[in-house]
């Protein structure tokens, strides 16, 4: 009964919307006809030790990323990839309070962080393309920096939420999330951009398919105010459920504006094998085809980071199936699916 209401709440909140976002802070809702999407290739890969997730974004491209936007009614403007290189050749690789490569991370965020924050102010619907789940924290304290009220679905495999005190590796990857709300690390070296000014509450933040969460990050996620959806809860309640708990916790009213932060590990490795941190058990391609149709329904979506595309991992398309797309391109596995949950966060249905 619960979850009907939920769905009904929002459903009718999203037709309810006519007006466009301000550049800064107030929420009106997307609008009734696409606007922008601007393209933010961010290829970092130090966040964790596996090369090749730096090529995702120019692979995203190749396989027709621009055609996939325009065919759906968007505008389509390539920020291009942001100089994560130089950012990283500035600092220091020196491991700091655990984090690994701390100031090099903190430098090449802060690109991030001011191209979203930049490209949100615009009102444009902002697509970050990574590299590793580093930019996480950027790209959420990007967005949060010009919508005060901003939402989070993050979908993942994993946590994010360690600390420098509690990560076994100290890759950073694995922390971006809890130092997006403010858990450990504000000032940082590289990080001095992060402050709490641009935190988000936990309470604003829903996790969704974890299933390999360390031992040291489930008590701190059992201690905050996150919402944290297993792959137990998605086996149990289904994900249509799932998606509309998820949203009545950080979006109870259906009024503010959403950012999805979509890790392609949370996918099972059956459909996504191109990235380095495979985990059994995910979400299969309807359950996060779902997730992204869901999300964009509510007229409330306003960015997306797809994160941890390995094009040197990935594996041919299995072959070709009737309704697949024509405009995608890419012969690489993984990335077209990428592709696939872009368009279908962006409005693309099956009917």
């Amino acid at each position: 009964m619960a979850f009907s209401i939920t769905r009904r709440c929002f459903h009718n909140t999203a037709r309810a919307f006519s007006g466009r976002r301000s550049a800064v802070n107030q929420w009106h809702g997307r609008g009734n006809e696409p606007g922008t999407v601007s393209f933010i290739g961010a290829p970092l890969a130090s966040g964790q030790p596996i090369p090749g997730v730096e090529k995702a974004p120019q692979a995203m491209r190749d396989g027709g990323i621009a055609n996939i936007i325009h065919s759906l009614g968007w505008d389509f403007h390539d920020v291009g990839d942001l100089d994560v290189t130089g950012a990283i050749a500035a600092g220091s690789a020196e491991m700091v309070q655990g984090v690994q490569k701390c100031e090099q991370l903190g430098f090449a965020n802060k690109l991030v962080h001011d191209a979203v924050r930049g490209e949100a102010a615009k009102g444009n619907f902002v697509l970050t393309v990574g590299g590793d789940h580093s930019i996480g924290s950027a790209t959420l304290t990007g967005m949060q920096a010009v919508y005060k009220d901003l939402s989070v679905v993050w979908v993942d495999a994993h946590g994010d939420c360690n600390t420098g005190a509690t990560s076994p590796s100290g890759n950073y990857h694995g922390m971006s999330a809890s130092h997006a709300m403010g858990w450990f690390g504000l000032g940082l070296p590289g990080f001095e951009w992060l402050q709490q000014d641009v935190t988000i509450s936990d309470s604003r933040l829903a996790f969704i398919a974890l299933r390999d969460i360390d031992e040291n990050e489930k008590k701190l996620l059992r201690k905050s105010g996150v919402a944290a959806f297993t792959m137990y809860d998605v086996d149990r309640w289904g994900i249509g459920s799932v998606i509309d708990m998820a949203l009545h916790r950080v979006n109870p009213h259906g009024n503010r504006p959403i950012h999805l932060s979509f890790d392609i590990d949370s996918c099972d490795p059956t459909i996504a094998p191109g990235t380095g941190t495979c985990s059994r058990g995910g979400l299969n391609f309807r359950e996060s085809h779902y997730i992204c149709e869901t999300l964009a329904m509510t007229n409330n979506l306003c960015s997306m980071d797809i994160v941890e595309i390995n094009p040197d991992l990935d594996t041919p398309v299995p072959g070709r199936m009737h309704g697949d797309s024509e405009l995608i391109t890419t012969p690489l596995q993984t990335v077209r699916l990428g592709l696939e949950l872009v368009s279908s966060a962006l409005g693309r249905s099956i009917l």
